[in-house]
């Protein structure tokens, strides 16, 4: 294989694994909507309405914060290093919501969740928009938004 093409396959994967990043906001939003009913069970959280919108909220609350904060460490230490840390805080906050005994602690979990989902969300089309070639920018970038 060419360097050209060795290039253009090294793009694809980067393109590919990044995108997952822009996958994960979508999927932590949405999945709580079918987890809430089990999560109020009597034997699990036993959520009140307050709570089951404290816990809904606190991932877009998280991503909020995320999103500013993300930027501004991808700007400090570089898209590529930030993304490695995010994917950590996505696996460690992952096992925190899994595990949480109570709604405090799903709470803190999922505004931390949020955060990674905020900073990748802002992060992930940056860093591929660098990655790409400049002819494939634009094409590149509407397809992942």
């Amino acid at each position: 294989m060419n360097q050209e093409g060795n290039k253009r396959s090294l793009f694809r994967r980067i393109i590919v694994l990044s995108t997952f990043g822009g996958l994960l906001f979508g999927y932590d939003t949405g999945v709580i909507n079918g987890a809430l009913p089990f999560m109020s069970a009597p034997d699990q959280l036993d959520l009140t309405a307050l709570t089951e919108g404290l816990v809904a909220a606190s991932l877009l609350l998280g991503a909020a914060v995320g999103s500013v904060l993300g930027g501004q460490l991808s700007d400090f230490i570089g898209r590529r290093r930030t993304i490695k840390y995010l994917a950590v805080l996505f696996f460690i906050t992952t096992f925190g919501c899994t595990l949480a005994p109570n709604v405090e602690v799903m709470v803190f979990f999922r505004f931390l969740l949020g955060m990674a989902v905020g900073g990748a969300s802002v992060t992930v089309p940056t860093f591929l928009a660098e990655m790409s070639p400049a002819s494939g920018r634009g094409g590149l970038l509407r397809s992942t938004n």
